[in-house]
């Protein structure tokens, strides 16, 4: 058997704001070493939780309805830096 087909399953407390705590043997197996966004999704009866550990993992899990060219995204990218730093 696989290390990635094996199933590992805990049992964690989900609380009245809708936190859970990830239990540190599933972080490590991910290599979660710190704060890091996740995407979440419903599928059928079940929750799907897969980390994101990079910028890059994100791509495609951003829905938007804003549509941009590449050269678009470079400039909007490009006015953004400089004002960035403006109060």
């Amino acid at each position: 058997m696989s290390v990635n087909n094996f199933i590992m399953q805990k049992v964690v407390s989900i609380t009245s704001q809708g936190q859970i705590t990830i239990p540190q043997e599933i972080r490590q197996a991910f290599g979660i070493t710190g704060a890091v966004k996740a995407v979440i999704k419903k599928k059928d009866n079940s929750i799907i939780i897969k980390p994101q550990l990079s910028f890059d993992d994100l791509a495609g899990s951003l829905k938007s309805d804003i549509s941009l060219t590449d050269k678009e995204l470079r400039q909007a990218r490009k006015t953004f830096s400089k004002d960035w730093s403006k109060p």
